[in-house]
């Protein structure tokens, strides 16, 4: 059982929520050219968009190979720096890839950089806040945290005397730690890129005593949302693959609301949805609802 029990001191705040927005800046070729429609459209959509909110949050993987191409992760920043609104960007596999030896099974698309956080081609870019944020908008304190397995940067210790703080909070990574479907290739595919540290990320981010109001995430490009200890993971679809989803997220002095959403300029789906053949479980009654979410994966509302 869930205990939730927090005073939030702002009137009214609204926070865009986006995840695996996947620029590709297509030197060799477009990676996901199922997505050109989608990705072609984005940035005008989120140019249109972004004035209605106080704040943007992007779950990770804003590149497809950011870790080899610093022009990928440049274009994104310089994106969202035109927005004239405050941002959260965090990193995914495709970014800052957490795992060794990925570069020999992705060379060129997700190569692990063996050297500390700061001199990764994200920090570079994207610098401290973009691997350490924590910033308190309107009473709620916003974390947004890198982590790479075996945590060889001490991340985890960051983090916690960042949820050791008082206000209540919303967490941004990329990656799901708790599972997102009880059956199909989410119940077991996603988590192994930082496997060495989920259970201790979990622990500290579902403890009852950080006062998370919720962990949001991306990385299995589905819409999910699920208790971890004594909070929610909060797991966002890509915005450019797939379902084209988002969230909108709005906290006042009484409640936190989720409601999600697609976008508005693609009909039917961004390409192939990922292992349709394993796409289900009791919860989910069809490859659609698999990935897009039931009704329990679209909408929350968490009362203070």
């Amino acid at each position: 059982m869930i205990i939730l029990s927090f005073r939030c001191y702002n009137p009214f705040m609204r926070t865009l929520l986006l995840a695996d927005i996947h620029y590709d800046d297509r030197t060799r070729h477009m990676h996901y050219p199922d997505s050109k429609q989608a990705a072609d459209g984005f940035k005008d959509w989120l140019c249109e968009t972004a004035p209605g909110f106080d704040l943007i949050a992007v779950c990770g993987d804003i590149t497809v190979k950011g870790t080899t191409h610093t022009s990928e992760h440049i274009a994104v920043k310089e994106m969202f720096d035109g927005l004239d609104v405050p941002y959260i960007i965090v990193p995914g596999n495709h970014d800052m890839c957490p795992i060794k030896g990925m570069e020999e099974r992705y060379p060129d698309l997700e190569e692990y950089e063996y050297t500390n956080i700061e001199n990764t081609l994200f920090y570079k870019t994207f610098g401290e806040s973009g691997i350490r944020y924590s910033k308190v908008h309107e009473g709620i304190r916003f974390i947004g945290f890198a982590v790479r397995n075996e945590d060889p940067d001490g991340q985890l210790d960051w983090l916690s005397s960042e949820l050791s703080k008082p206000e209540p909070k919303i967490v941004i990574g990329h990656y799901p730690l708790e599972k997102s479907r009880t059956g199909g290739y989410c119940s077991w595919w996603g988590y192994e890129r930082i496997n060495s540290v989920i259970d201790d990320l979990k622990d500290s981010i579902g403890n009852r005593d950080s006062r998370v109001l919720a962990y949001f995430c991306g990385h299995q490009h589905i819409n999910s949302i699920v208790s971890m200890g004594n909070t929610y993971q909060i797991e966002t679809a890509s915005t450019v693959l797939g379902t084209t989803s988002y969230r909108i997220v709005e906290v006042d002095s009484r409640r936190m609301t989720v409601e999600t959403h697609r976008l508005p300029y693609i009909s039917g789906y961004a390409g192939n949805l990922t292992l349709p053949n394993k796409s289900s479980d009791e919860e989910h009654g069809s490859v659609h609802e698999y990935h897009f979410g039931n009704k329990t994966d679209l909408e929350l509302t968490i009362g203070f």
